[in-house]
């Protein structure tokens, strides 16, 4: 599409809404896309535009609680480390970290020319404020757990100890030591998560004043008008290298959100649906990226004891036809884990004989009880499909009655946690590119364990793929973990899964890391892409 029609298109439609509203219009996809159409500067090529389908509570790392704000969040705060392309933690505000002999103290050194936008050095001082709030009783984000190994840090969050008492302290300016409670070989990786950011002490980081706080990442944010657009802006301290400007749209349908792009208001399209898949499979525009999730659909406490029935589940789903449905690179039925993380991967298998043998077993009151499958609404029509799927294999193979009830994202949380369903789908994005973080979240007392799962044969392998040595004993305790999980089907893996995105080629340099973090810090305009000739 030529730029001067693009641009012609986009006028008649802002007009086209403009007059609905004045005549009272309520249909809500109008109201998205009149949102959008109103971003200034729209048309113009070098903004790369994304869109979020939930805005961010504020750009303080304490507040943010969702994967999606992360996009927003790492290209402004950046932490001690970094995780890539291919899921290492890199240093980033850390030149290095280094155990000592112990292995519960960990030193860090900041680097000398880690500064913030204002030009300010970045100190151990600011880390030891932002996590002594982080462990704060109020606190109810991610990083909570993720220093949960922190000396004193539950503590601190019960309210039995005072955040000064946090085992993480400023030495000097450039040198952090945290001391843990036990040992942690993977602690140098969670040092990546978001939720670890730094922020300023004596500086607000909510909307109303984010635009005057310094930041340490590769943007700083320049307008937020709430409810339509955030703009941010190179932070020339954070390195030399000029980077385009950045905005993001609030738009909750991934529809809308594809019109946008189509045309043109979109420049990068975090998630298109499955069913455009095979319409955009031959396009340069997309790219499918691998993340580090391990989805699946489990069975509450209530059938606990139910081996029989939950395996007779298992095995009576299509996984094939499940994967030709997505359109998906991962088998369903498969742990979402890379495969290099096991010696061999095992899955659930689709075996209608075996599955009607079990059934035969399985007591009539589970037979004819009408059952609801639980799940979250914010994966769209994605994952309804999915579970619709699901409903009639289970009907069409068992005979099995399934009730669907999606559920607003924060009540469904709530409900896991306070009264978790006999069956539910739980989409898990890990909080380090490893084995051991996919698969701990079952152990005995862990807060995501909702299948509560108390089996000391798991439990077990878990610690000895905790303490394994080395890569070889690493990928055969992943496999004998996952293996158990499989044979006796306390949850149903939904394969490994790949986000499928749309990005123009005129910006090239952005990275899409295993923890879906997007990376724009080398986001660069193509010298050889011409936008007026782009579709």
């Amino acid at each position: 599409m030529k730029v001067r029609t693009r641009h012609l298109l986009v006028l008649l439609v802002a007009g086209f809404l403009d007059v609905c509203q004045s005549q009272g219009a309520e249909d809500s996809v109008s109201k998205r896309q009149e949102s959008a159409s109103r971003t200034e500067n729209q048309s113009d090529d070098k903004v790369f535009r994304f869109s979020l389908s939930v805005e961010p509570t504020a750009v303080d790392p304490v507040r943010i609680s969702s994967s999606e704000s992360n996009y927003f969040l790492v290209n402004l705060l950046r932490g001690l480390y970094f995780v890539d392309a291919q899921g290492v933690a890199q240093p980033e505000i850390a030149s290095r970290c280094e155990w000592t002999k112990s292995l519960l103290t960990l030193r860090c050194e900041i680097k000398k020319t880690a500064i913030w936008s204002d030009r300010q050095a970045i100190t151990a001082v600011d880390f030891v404020e932002s996590w002594r709030r982080l462990v704060e009783p109020a606190t109810k984000g991610l990083g909570v757990e993720v220093l949960s190994r922190v000396k004193n840090a539950k503590a601190i969050h019960k309210g039995t100890m005072t955040s000064d008492k946090l085992g993480a302290r400023a030495v000097s300016d450039r040198i952090l030591e945290i001391d843990l409670e036990e040992r942690d070989p993977e602690f140098i990786q969670r040092l990546a998560h978001p939720a670890l950011a730094a922020t300023r002490t004596g500086f607000k980081y909510d909307r109303e004043n984010a635009a005057s706080a310094p930041y340490s990442g590769p943007y700083k944010l320049a307008t937020w008008t709430p409810g339509r657009r955030i703009r941010l802006e190179t932070n020339e301290s954070y390195d030399a290298k000029p980077r385009p400007p950045v905005e993001i749209l609030v738009i909750d349908d991934d529809e809308t959100a594809l019109n946008l792009y189509r045309e043109g208001t979109l420049t990068f399209l975090r998630r298109l649906p499955t069913h455009y898949l095979k319409a955009w499979k031959d396009s340069k525009e997309l790219h499918q990226i691998p993340v580090a999730r391990f989805d699946y659909v489990g069975f509450g406490p209530g059938l606990r004891n139910e081996t029989q029935f939950r395996q007779a589940l298992a095995n009576a789903l299509n996984y094939e036809e499940l994967k030709t449905l997505y359109s998906a690179l991962g088998v369903p039925g498969c742990p979402g884990l890379a495969p290099q993380w096991m010696t061999t991967v095992p899955c659930l298998k689709f075996d209608l004989k075996r599955a009607q043998k079990l059934w035969a077993g399985v007591p009539q009151a589970l037979k004819t009880k009408r059952w609801t499958l639980h799940f979250s609404r914010l994966g769209g029509d994605d994952i309804q499909k999915g579970m619709e799927w699901m409903q009639a294999q289970w009907k069409k193979h068992l005979g099995l009655s399934v009730d669907l009830k999606p559920v607003e994202q924060s009540v469904y949380l709530s409900e896991l946690r306070t009264a978790t369903p006999d069956l539910f789908r739980k989409g898990v994005g890990l909080d380090r590119s490893t084995c051991l973080a996919a698969v701990e979240i079952f152990a005995t007392g862990d807060p995501e364990n909702f299948i509560k799962l108390e089996l000391p044969r798991y439990n077990a392998a878990v610690l000895k793929l905790r303490t394994a040595k080395n890569e070889a004993q690493r990928k055969k305790s992943c496999t004998e973990v996952v293996k158990i999980l499989i044979d006796r089907a306390e949850v149903i893996p939904l394969g490994r899964i790949h986000f499928s995105i749309l990005a123009k080629p005129q910006f090239e340099g952005w990275q899409l890391n295993p923890l879906n973090h997007l990376d724009l810090s080398r986001l660069r305009t193509s010298a050889t892409a011409n936008p007026d000739e782009l579709d």
